[in-house]
């Protein structure tokens, strides 16, 4: 009993108000490979730099604006059917560090996908919080990403 409220006591929860947002999606985020991403864009001119790089039309550069975005991709995929979502309950600020938790979806076996290729990406406004490192986990707790506050 005395461990679990131990555990607790070192997990942040977000100030009211203040939470972690998904702001945009996309099944196409131009990712170059397969790995998986988190990328933080501080300001709407670096993170419009990517947008175009990556030719992102459904974002928004000012979506950076105030206190910047992450960006987790999840790299490169065969089929359609892929996709990431947001895991609040895995998602927490412990000492310097925010972990996201994020759920990795694939098709089933059997399922009828389109063949196309896939990239998909979330955009997400970070929290306030007393961090500076980012770090993304799946439902696994494996990570797929991290990044640095600037």
């Amino acid at each position: 009993m005395a461990l679990t409220l131990l555990a607790a006591c070192s997990l942040n929860p977000f100030q009211r108000g203040d939470s972690l947002r998904v702001l945009e999606e996309s099944r196409y985020c131009g990712t170059p490979s397969q790995d998986s991403d988190a990328v933080f864009f501080g300001d709407s001119a670096r993170f419009g730099d990517w947008i175009a790089y990556r030719s992102i039309e459904e974002f928004d550069a000012d979506l950076a604006a105030d206190r910047g975005v992450l960006v987790v991709e999840m790299g490169q995929r065969p089929t359609g059917g892929y996709g990431i979502d947001l895991d609040r309950d895995k998602t927490a600020i412990e000492d310097d560090t925010l972990t996201i938790g994020m759920t990795w979806s694939a098709p089933r076996l059997d399922a009828a996908v389109s063949q196309a290729l896939v990239a998909p990406c979330v955009v997400l406004r970070l929290p306030q919080g007393d961090y500076t490192d980012v770090r993304v986990v799946d439902q696994l707790g494996d990570v797929r990403g991290t990044a640095t506050i600037d």
